[in-house]
């Protein structure tokens, strides 16, 4: 008989297969786009290597502008 926490485990594996499958997806366009447009191994693997990463939105920018609090308010009592 399959219990809960079997589900839950395969549950698991399959949402982490599955992330697995797009970062793959991702790094192969980006590896064939580096062919084209790179010069140098270097340049190709930083485009590969960032990949995953997309780019800012208006709102990140505009959000960054903001002058935001320290995380360390100790630190700034000195």
């Amino acid at each position: 008989m399959i219990s809960a926490a079997d589900i839950k485990r395969l549950e698991a594996q399959c949402l982490e297969q599955i992330q697995g499958d797009e970062l793959y997806h991702l790094r192969n366009d980006a590896k064939l786009r580096a062919v084209y447009s790179s010069k140098n191994y270097d340049e190709f693997k930083d485009i590969v290597d960032a990949a995953h990463l997309t780019p800012l939105s208006p709102q990140d920018k505009r959000d960054a502008k903001i002058k935001r609090s320290r995380w360390n308010q100790s630190s700034c009592n000195n």
